[in-house]
């Protein structure tokens, strides 16, 4: 659990304990080495969610992005003996707590490590402006569990990739962008498929383009990993991550790639906490997509038919199965 999240889960225990409070909210002042301090509150009466943000000088909230579920006003806290003003963020009704609670732990992380306090209102814009960009964007910031399983089989690869090429494997992964495939090493393309199911093992397809290999001029290969998931052991994702970024730790530019594309699939540190499952491989396989490969394409679907979606089975696509390390050796251009 966050820093940001066991402060709310003391202050709510607070609450339900009787603690007596001077005003509506219930709050835990929090001071950093930088000078900048945050106060948590809870409204007493609704247990919504605020925080409380010190800068050096008063602001107009019109200055701050507006994020989804959320509320900014400016503020003074005198019952802490402090004569300074405060951005105050609060949780708007029928919002998410968990979703308020990675917001204000993202604020948190950032502030704290500000070289010094008149940061503080910059650190603020920016920070809320990346949340806002995320949410203009409509997607969830909590992944499903499919999602998660589906970065973690592509960050297995990944890993295979830093094995096999070096640091600049990451300049390869294109899952994160939404493209067709999620894998491109110039003509060539890799799709990568997982299942948390037992055998028979299937992969899911999700439109008539994934395996189609007309829109590359090399070869197209699926990397397929049968995985067994458990919420009680396991590489969790970000365990997967953490290997991922250590590996990446001596180049800074390629790793904030590497972290600019978390971000765009969906992932952040601040919610990791929500991510509970392991994943323990069981089988891995990997095939040459040609043309009698079991798939179907856009020239085979009929007209007006949309949103295609459909699985093959992987027993039946073992003609076409292909040892790993010749692969690379296409991908890294050996022939």
């Amino acid at each position: 659990m966050s820093f940001t999240a066991d402060i709310y889960k003391g202050i709510l225990s607070d609450i339900s304990a009787g603690s007596s409070w001077s005003c509506p909210f219930a709050t835990r002042l929090v001071k950093f080495n930088n000078g900048i301090m945050i106060a948590f509150a809870v409204n007493i009466a609704t247990k919504m969610r605020s925080v409380f943000l010190s800068v050096t000088s008063e602001v107009s909230k019109n200055r701050f992005p507006h994020c989804k579920g959320i509320e900014i006003k400016t503020a003074s806290l005198p019952e802490y003996g402090v004569n300074i003003p405060f951005v105050g963020l609060f949780q708007l009704p029928a919002s998410d707590s968990n979703i308020f609670e990675i917001v204000v732990e993202d604020l948190r992380v950032q502030l704290k490590f500000a070289d010094h306090i008149e940061e503080s209102l910059f650190v603020i814009i920016r920070t809320l402006k990346k949340w806002k960009d995320f949410f203009a964007a409509d997607k969830e910031l909590l992944m499903s569990e499919e999602r998660q399983q589906g970065l973690y089989g592509e960050l297995l690869f990944l890993s295979e990739c830093l094995d096999s090429q070096g640091v600049d494997a990451v300049l390869h992964w294109a899952g994160c962008d939404d493209e067709t495939h999620d894998f491109y090493f110039g003509p060539h393309a890799v799709e990568v498929k997982t299942t948390s199911a037992q055998a028979p093992y299937f992969a899911s397809i999700s439109s008539e383009y994934q395996l189609d290999k007309d829109d590359i001029s090399g070869m197209l290969f699926l990397r397929f990993y049968a995985l067994r998931k458990s919420h009680s052991g396991g590489e969790s994702l970000s365990e997967r991550i953490a290997d991922i970024r250590s590996r990446l730790c001596e180049d800074t530019s390629l790793l904030q790639k590497f972290e600019e594309k978390l971000k765009k699939y969906g992932y952040f540190d601040e919610a990791a906490d929500y991510y509970t499952a392991g994943y323990f491989p069981r089988d891995l396989y990997c095939f040459a997509v040609d043309s009698d490969f079991p798939k179907i394409t856009k020239e085979t679907v009929p007209l007006g038919v949309t949103d295609l979606r459909y699985r093959i089975n992987i027993m039946l696509c073992m003609p076409f199965a292909q040892d790993i390390k010749s692969v690379f050796e296409v991908l890294k251009g050996v022939t």
